[in-house]
């Protein structure tokens, strides 16, 4: 079975994402859909959160997120550098994000694409691998609406700037403080970041020849590494 239209595939890719897959093989231009929706959620949230928060308290979450070991210069440095781009600090925050989007979607898709080489039918391209890595990132969907759900019931404008991973490793299980080594690894690895390796090991099922071994190997290879890689140079 496959999705029969674009909005058919937004809702399959959530609860029958194989349906969702089947059908995009066919449909790739659906993807500026899957975009627009990622894009505009982050959009509307950080619009949210920046035009609710309390501006110094922003600044001085980044403050006390330097370095211990940063000489006493350098923190001045530092300092006046985070005061100086503050009132650009939600510009910075979108484009950044946009940017992001479209990087990382091209480096897997690059990936997806050289790792398709191994099945001898399989005859994607590098654009059709960048749209199925952008129905990949849809579970970022949920993460936004809960950002701007917390950012909606919070009744203060003391937010904090971990708001945007509510949801990830550190914050749900760990609780570990910014100064910790680890810190940033684990606020990178999300529930959502999670669902979209699992949808990656559906989609290659979908898209290729490949056995289920070989998709989960190849659909969780990226994120095994990166975080395998960001967890020794954490451990130094």
């Amino acid at each position: 079975m496959k999705s029969a239209t674009v909005f058919g595939a937004i809702t399959d890719i959530y609860l029958s994402p194989t349906k969702a897959f089947n059908g995009l093989k066919e449909a790739k231009g659906w993807s500026w859909t899957a975009f627009a929706f990622i894009f505009g959620s982050m959009l509307v949230a950080m619009s949210l959160f920046y035009a609710s928060a309390d501006p110094q308290y922003l600044i001085d979450q980044q403050i006390a997120a330097l370095p211990n070991d940063m000489t006493a210069q350098e923190r001045d440095g530092a300092i006046k550098g985070i005061e100086m781009v503050s009132g650009m600090m939600q510009w910075f925050a979108i484009g950044g994000g946009a940017v992001a989007i479209v990087v990382f979607t091209a480096i897997f898709a690059l990936y997806f694409l050289l790792i398709s080489k191994l099945d001898p039918e399989n005859n994607q391209s590098f654009g059709d691998w960048f749209a199925f890595n952008l129905w990949v990132q849809m579970p970022a969907l949920f993460n936004w609406i809960g950002v701007i759900i917390l950012v909606a019931i919070a009744g203060t404008d003391q937010l904090s700037l971990t708001i945007f991973n509510f949801a990830s490793l550190n914050q749900l299980v760990l609780g570990l403080d910014m100064q910790s080594p680890f810190y940033g690894l684990t606020e990178n690895i999300t529930i959502f970041a999670l669902w979209g390796v699992a949808l990656s090991v559906l989609g290659l099922k979908s898209w290729t020849n490949f056995s289920t071994s070989k998709a989960i190997l190849f659909g969780a290879l990226p994120s095994v590494l990166i975080w395998g890689i960001w967890f020794i140079i954490a451990a130094l």
